[in-house]
């Protein structure tokens, strides 16, 4: 489970913003420094308004699991046009709704 999970994780990094979108689960909560705690309306609005990343390398990855919640910790290094080199600490946890992996958390710590 958590390897296709780690598939997915880099998808949302790396989909287009309708397609990131739909992996959010309605109570989803996410943490950026300095956006502060995002509920899930407002993810969704910043991603379709900010620029996509072209490629993330997830290092020092780890996770535990359940049939029904996976979390993931790991450390990101990405890389969008025009921007400098981005690395943050990173968690994010899946819930299964329906059959279906959701994100319920995702936070990242600049590092």
């Amino acid at each position: 489970m958590a390897d296709d999970l780690w598939r997915e994780e880099r998808d949302f990094w790396l989909a287009g913003s309708a397609e990131a979108a739909r992996k959010l689960d309605d109570g989803c909560l996410m943490v950026f420094q300095p956006a502060g705690i995002l509920t899930r309306r407002k993810v969704v609005e910043s991603l379709s308004s900010a620029p996509r990343w072209q490629e993330v390398t997830m290092t020092d990855r780890a996770s535990i699991e359940t049939d029904e919640v996976c979390v993931l910790a790991y450390r990101a290094t990405a890389r969008r046009a025009g921007a400098d080199t981005y690395r943050a600490l990173c968690t994010t946890t899946w819930i299964r709704r329906d059959g279906d992996w959701r994100i319920l958390q995702h936070q990242q710590t600049p590092a």
